[in-house]
């Protein structure tokens, strides 16, 4: 079972096909600013999720938790961006965003496999320098 929770509304089991790509290529940077402001897949039998968001004009950024794993982009410069996730700012380094057709292959191809995909870099977020805050 694939479980998506948006940050309104109740859980979503089992989305198909239109509704993944709607979270994707659709929904626009105010969707991202409600309730939680965040989003995740998780998967039945699968020890991580993925934890996401949208933030214009970057895109999106994806964490495999609980690992706080990101993508990285190293030909981008780092900079840093705050998203509010549960009302409390979380920041975030230009070179973990990826496209919004990224992203969608990247959600997809975790749900078919219940791995994060290798076509991506992938980094623990507190090895990218970065002013993260703490």
């Amino acid at each position: 079972m694939v479980i998506y929770n948006g940050p309104v509304g109740e859980p979503v089991e089992n989305p198909n096909e239109s509704f993944i790509k709607d979270i994707f290529f659709n929904k626009n940077d105010e969707y991202w600013k409600q309730g939680s402001g965040d989003s995740c897949f998780e998967i039945e039998g699968c020890n991580e999720c993925l934890i996401f968001f949208y933030d214009e004009p970057y895109g999106f950024f994806i964490m495999s938790h609980p690992d706080y794993l990101v993508p990285f982009n190293k030909n981008i410069e780092v900079n840093t961006i705050e998203h509010l996730v549960g009302g409390e700012p979380m920041k975030i380094p230009t070179c973990s965003y990826v496209s919004r057709n990224e992203a969608y292959k990247i959600i997809k191809q975790f749900i078919l496999t219940k791995k994060i995909p290798g076509f991506i870099n992938w980094v623990e977020l507190y090895d990218i320098e970065f002013d993260y805050g703490f």
